[in-house]
């Protein structure tokens, strides 16, 4: 017996709307590389298991990544200057932990910030990196705010040595802003001019988000739980973050005070969640996080990037080619044109003329969302008693063969439901009893001959 058309699944589309989306995306794209679109593929150097934490543009050509430890404990700031067609290792460091944050300026002047006591400059577009001076021996740079050539925040979450440092004078000298704490010292920073600024604690349970006004002779906190994944002001009042936890991105336009949701996440086909973003004007915004996604008939899923052109209010999503295996989790544009999307490892793309022509709306997909179970579960058949219908529900987490047989009370198979292969997803089918006389029935759900579940069921004429 068919089953009906509430079931979700990844590889048959039931859904006539779905259907029709994915069917759109296998006519545009056809599953080759899209010379003509939008986006192109880019690819890291080999970072010999290393993967990307941070980076950055200065301009359409020129830009900068700092990578955690690799398998020999080496981690590297690597800097393109084409685009990202190609990049270049252009200093390793050993054995001092991974880097943490990569911050420009200008074109010449940047600084990179390391997780074990270590911050560097350069004056010179990256030739040349200087160590600068540390708050203390034992303090690490787990963010860093730049604000000039000459003045960088920084913070740590150590007991004892962690808290918010100042340095006006490119490093050489530092000021205690906020002292070091117990617990949940703050691991997140962001100025936004120097009186203004915020810190975080988000990697902990007790979180919390804290607003100076004073230059960081003062803390107060502010009602914004969940600390930030990304963060961004365009001025005192107006700015947006990305929550640690439940990803979804909000604004605010009194410094803080208050937050309005832009995006909440969305769970299903696609999966649109944001933990990165960029804002080009006051109405483009692109999000991407590596959990955004689109599952095709195939059951292969290709990364998508997220766009709204109306200052969050509405979203759509692109697809930059369906042949790119990548899930997105940077987002950088030097300008409206010239943008950059990374994963963790090596693959991106690049676009030079803003993106794809083509963004879907969120709409395109039916709310009836595909559901891959976490587990292989069959439930309590519906109505019970019936006559003669009943509806019969089960999940399979994995591809495999599925058997649905009826019993009567003496184990005779009486019916036969499902017996052949089927993908991982949620399945309804409708049980009738045909000419089965009254009594009790058993349903028996078999998984590649290795999982059973039985269930009873009733039967009144």
């Amino acid at each position: 017996m068919k089953p009906i058309l509430k079931i979700r699944k990844p590889d048959r589309l039931s859904n006539f709307l779905f259907y029709i989306s994915v069917l759109t995306f296998l006519i545009a794209f056809g599953f080759a590389h899209n010379q003509g679109g939008g986006w192109r593929e880019q690819f890291l150097p080999d970072l010999n298991g290393g993967s990307i934490v941070d980076i950055t543009f200065t301009d359409s050509l020129t830009g900068y990544a700092v990578t955690s430890a690799d398998t020999d404990q080496k981690s590297y700031i690597i800097k393109t200057s084409n685009g990202g067609e190609n990049w270049l290792i252009i200093k390793s460091d050993s054995a001092n932990g991974p880097y943490t944050k990569c911050k420009f300026i200008n074109a010449e002047t940047g600084y990179a910030s390391m997780l074990d006591d270590k911050l560097y400059k350069t004056t010179d577009g990256g030739n040349n990196w200087i160590q600068t001076n540390n708050p203390n021996s034992f303090t690490g740079y787990q963010d860093i705010s730049v604000l000039s050539e000459n003045e960088v925040w920084m913070c740590f979450d150590s007991p004892f040595t962690g808290g918010v440092y100042r340095s006006t004078d490119c490093g050489i000298s530092w000021q205690n802003k906020y002292p070091p704490q117990l617990s949940n010292g703050p691991d997140r920073i962001y100025m936004i001019n120097p009186r203004i600024g915020f810190i975080s604690n988000g990697n902990h349970t007790s979180s919390y988000v804290r607003k100076t006004t004073d230059m960081g002779t003062s803390w107060f906190d502010i009602p914004a739980p969940g600390g930030w994944e990304d963060i961004y002001f365009k001025d005192s009042l107006t700015g947006w973050r990305c929550r640690i936890g439940s990803q979804n991105l909000i604004k605010t336009t009194d410094g803080g005070s208050t937050w309005e949701n832009l995006l909440t996440p969305i769970i299903g086909n696609p999966n649109l969640i944001i933990k990165k973003f960029k804002i080009i004007n006051p109405d483009v915004i692109w999000g991407v996080y590596s959990s955004s996604y689109i599952l095709f008939p195939n059951n292969e899923i290709r990364g998508v990037i997220l766009k709204s052109t109306n200052s969050g209010l509405n979203w759509g999503y692109q697809l930059p080619d369906t042949s790119i295996r990548a899930l997105y989790y940077f987002i950088n544009f030097s300008d409206s044109l010239n943008g950059w999307s990374y994963d963790y490892r090596n693959t991106g793309v690049h676009t030079l003329t803003g993106g794809d022509t083509v963004t879907y709306p969120l709409t395109s997909i039916s709310n009836n969302n595909i559901i891959i179970p976490t587990e292989i579960k069959l439930y309590q058949n519906y109505p019970n008693p019936f006559n003669p219908e009943t509806k019969i529900k089960y999940n399979i987490r994995k591809n495999g063969f599925i058997k649905l047989n009826v019993y009567d009370i003496s184990g005779k198979k009486v019916k036969e439901i499902v017996n052949k292969r089927q993908s991982a997803g949620e399945y309804e089918v409708v049980f009738n009893a045909g000419n089965l006389p009254s009594g009790v029935y058993f349903y028996t759900l078999s998984y590649d001959s290795r999982f059973t579940e039985t269930r009873k069921m009733i039967l009144i004429r």
